[in-house]
């Protein structure tokens, strides 16, 4: 039983060491690097022969791509996923090694108990929250979408779920700051933007679903004003999402302006003996 961890990377000297120590427990680290320029590859590679680099180039838009490379040169037979956002209890990872060496022929997925914070916030009212998530998998239950963002990778099989816990847990500490937030979501729908059967009505109506989730299900406004940020930051990526889609699909702002430059610079020319 052989387990490779998944680790994507870009300009992330500040945390590499963080996540990296949490994954010493894989067989293997495949890290993706995005072309840094900073010393991540340089950190990582102190860490010994488990480390595995690969290059990616980096791009405006999320590509799928990077899913290929891990799978490509992966050769354990599970798998798990992290972020440079993500560290792991040392107690869930003892659990979750158990559950792998007794169900190793019955389950191909193993649900661990994740915590999603965001601009330093968890809750159970917030729009991001989740108990547990599918982040142990058998490589050949992972099934690949090319053209997907936030659904790029999907699982098939039996799933194992364990018992939730607060602290022992698998963290992910996304977004510090509402800059690297935006960052983030714009790269992300510039990849929705690019998808090949765009739906608009589809994509409207994953706004409206998201504000009753946000307002009567999770009744996140319950936390103060935490709670509006976290409403607002939340409804306006599904609604920017849909914005750039909007843009893809249907916009003719360039034509329209530049048909109206020309319009004026020829009613300018036409005017200018007169003034």
């Amino acid at each position: 039983m052989t387990i490779g961890a998944f680790l994507p990377v870009f300009n992330e000297e500040n945390r590499i060491r963080s996540v990296i120590e949490s994954l010493l427990w894989c067989d293997e680290i495949i890290l993706v690097d995005k072309n840094s320029t900073d010393k991540t590859v340089e950190i990582a590679l102190t860490y010994g022969d488990k480390i595995k680099v690969h290059y990616l180039q980096n791009t405006d838009a999320y590509s799928s791509s990077e899913w290929d490379v891990f799978l490509d040169n992966c050769s354990s037979k599970w798998v798990t996923f992290f972020t440079a956002s993500d560290v792991i209890h040392p107690k869930l990872v003892e659990e979750i090694l158990k559950i792998i060496q007794e169900y190793d022929d019955e389950y191909d997925i193993i649900n661990i108990p994740f915590r999603r914070y965001v601009l330093g916030l968890e809750s159970k009212r917030s729009p991001w929250y989740s108990e547990l998530s599918p982040k142990i998998v058998k490589k050949n239950a992972m099934v690949l979408n090319s053209d997907g963002v936030h659904d790029a990778v999907s699982f098939k099989g039996k799933e194992y779920n364990m018992k939730n816990h607060d602290s022992y847990c698998m963290f992910h500490l996304t977004h510090e700051s509402v800059d690297k937030m935006m960052s983030n979501h714009t790269r992300y729908w510039r990849g929705e933007a690019n998808e090949l059967n765009i739906n608009l009505k589809q994509s409207s109506f994953i706004v409206f679903r998201e504000f009753i989730k946000v307002t009567l299900r999770r009744k996140t406004f319950l936390m103060g004003m935490d709670g509006i940020m976290l409403s607002f930051a939340y409804l306006t990526y599904f609604m920017m999402s849909f914005v750039y889609k909007w843009e893809k699909k249907r916009s003719e702002s360039s034509v329209k302006y530049q048909e109206i430059r020309r319009n004026i610079s020829n009613e300018w020319n036409n005017s200018s003996s007169k003034i």
